[in-house]
């Protein structure tokens, strides 16, 4: 995926740094309906795991799940002329940033209401950062 290349080449994150703060995309069609919003083209979820067997706990920790708004999105392209492609990975590499921001605790997935505009224009301007220097003029074009 080309969002999650761009984040890790910025971040300078190693493999098994990604294998620390696992991820799904999901899409409509596999969300579950708590999980869909009509305010966002798409948003981070954080949900906790633990996988075991028998007595044993083998691995648990934090799954990160992407939402992805089908309809928002589908319909902001529309309106603005823009290659889904494109708007795709500018969506994919801002929900990347949150990904990178929880789960490296740079940022708290339970931010309180009053401050999380704040982290979505630092997210936003990262992820304006991140495909500037991606050289690629469908992004630039979302700009």
């Amino acid at each position: 995926m080309v969002a999650e290349r761009l984040v890790t080449d910025y971040y300078r994150l190693a493999p098994r740094e990604w294998c620390a703060m696992p991820y799904e995309v999901k899409t409509l069609r596999t969300m579950d309906s708590s999980e869909i919003v009509d305010t966002a083209l798409a948003h981070t979820l954080c949900y906790s795991f633990k996988r075991e067997a028998g007595p044993f706990v083998l691995a648990e920790g934090d799954l990160y799940r992407i939402c992805l708004q089908d309809h928002r999105i589908l319909d902001a392209a529309s309106a603005t002329n823009t290659k889904l492609g494109a708007l795709l990975t500018y969506v994919l590499t801002h929900e990347l940033v949150h990904v990178v921001r929880f789960g490296q605790k740079l940022q708290r997935i339970d931010l309180p209401l009053e401050l999380r505009e704040d982290e979505e224009l630092y997210v936003e301007r990262m992820t304006r950062n991140i495909l500037g220097k991606a050289g690629d003029q469908d992004l630039t074009r979302l700009f």
